[in-house]
């Protein structure tokens, strides 16, 4: 896991070069399951005007009031089961992958395809994930070369910034086995907060649980004794909210940690502050002797069939 998330500034940049003037649709949907969905939440936040939806719920639900003509479907490894259930319906659409082989990107109704670089990936979404939103920032008008060169630059910080929030998860969770950690985050960054409990949760095998401040702080923050509480926090208008916020629950028992943003403007902050959490992951899977990250179930990939007369 270590060494792929140390290629991420190489295939981060190889990404970047690749797909330097793609133009990606607005006012479509945009389909993707777990990190691939995840990674649109970002660019809800920036006033870009789509509709990033889940594949499964897309599928059982949505599909049955109309069928759209066009739309982007994200598939990081192009097999995932619901997001190719999804192809099926739309008219034409645009392919995000990393395997141009894969089953979504040689789908019958793909008209385009758009190439992630990533190479190979077989642990957490790491390079898939980034480079997911660097084809995003691309295709929606944003210049992300910044962040690219930020990954570059600062990657032994990163590691050192994780390798404490491993630590600190490993020994609270250690010390109080029914401790609950929440992953907090404002506006894009609610997506590394997502990111961020996905991976950590297939890592510690325990719930992680990611929400904004605000969620958080609407009813969650009850919960805040003995807990573990890491705010992701950027520059903006939840800035002194959130500093507020940890101040509060450690009054009340929580242990807290603040993730800020030191390396880039805010807008490109989702690119760099999952880094640190995949370190973090890193760390607690060698401190919990984690061999397989799918012990209870594996990916969902094509092979998984159901019964498309859900009418």
């Amino acid at each position: 896991m270590k060494d792929e998330v140390f290629e991420i500034p190489y295939r981060a940049e190889l990404c970047y070069m690749k797909n330097k003037g793609l133009i990606l649709p607005e006012e479509v949907p945009y389909i993707g399951m777990g990190a691939s969905h995840i990674a649109t939440k970002a660019f809800r936040f920036m006033g870009i005007n789509f509709f990033p939806e889940k594949a499964a719920e897309y599928f059982n639900y949505l599909l049955k009031y109309k069928e759209p003509d066009k739309g982007v479907l994200i598939s990081q490894s192009g097999q995932s089961s619901e997001t190719i259930w999804c192809a099926d319906y739309f008219k034409s659409f645009t392919a995000i992958v990393n395997d141009e082989n894969s089953p979504l990107g040689n789908h019958s109704n793909c008209t385009k395809k758009v190439l992630l670089y990533s190479g190979v990936e077989d642990h957490i979404a790491t390079k898939t994930y980034i480079n997911t939103l660097l084809v995003l920032y691309l295709g929606f008008g944003f210049d992300p070369v910044e962040a690219v060169e930020a990954l570059k630059k600062h990657q032994i910080d990163f590691e050192t910034l994780g390798t404490e929030i491993g630590s600190r998860i490993y020994m609270k969770t250690q010390r109080k086995k029914r401790c609950c950690v929440y992953i907090l985050g404002n506006g894009p960054n609610i997506a590394t907060a997502n990111v961020a409990a996905l991976v950590l949760s297939q890592v510690s095998r325990m719930p992680v649980l990611s929400m904004s401040v605000s969620e958080y702080e609407h009813g969650f923050i009850e919960t805040a004794k003995d807990s573990m509480v890491i705010a992701i926090n950027h520059e903006g208008r939840e800035y002194n909210r959130t500093k507020r916020l940890l101040k509060k629950v450690n009054i009340a028992g929580a242990e807290t940690y603040e993730l800020s943003n030191k390396y880039v403007e805010s807008i490109f902050s989702p690119v760099t502050l999952p880094i640190p959490f995949y370190f973090a992951a890193e760390y607690l899977s060698q401190k919990l002797k984690v061999k397989t990250l799918f012990r209870v179930g594996d990916k969902v990939v094509s092979k998984v069939i159901i019964d498309k007369n859900y009418e």
